[in-house]
């Protein structure tokens, strides 16, 4: 009995592990696109029913695929007056947001 909705924000380079994880586990994802973050970059909402039973394997399947991991951007991008070698940042990219919420009634039509 689905009892439980999970909203998971995540990265869209790690979306398709993700969704290929919880398939073979036997969830069911609705897929929303998104953008967003300080880099504007591509991200992707998933929208989960679960019973309260499987939360924790769940989420352990999110955390083995969504891992958080450090990348380096150029600081001159779009900076004319940037010295000719761009300065590198350390970002960490990646990761997801989880959430879950408890649901009153599920139903599911056709």
């Amino acid at each position: 009995m689905i009892d439980r909705m999970a909203i998971i924000i995540v990265d869209g380079s790690q979306t398709r592990a993700l969704l290929d994880a919880l398939r073979d586990a036997g969830f069911r994802a609705t897929i929303i696109d998104a953008v967003g973050g300080f880099f504007h970059e591509a991200m992707v909402t998933l929208i989960v029913g679960l019973p309260q039973q499987q939360v924790e394997r769940f989420l352990h399947l999110v955390e083995e695929r969504c891992p958080r991991r450090r990348r380096y951007i150029s600081l001159r991008a779009g900076n004319v007056f940037a010295p000719t070698a761009p300065m590198m940042m350390e970002v960490s990219v990646g990761g997801a947001t989880v959430f879950i919420l408890p649901v009153e009634r599920f139903v599911q039509i056709g």
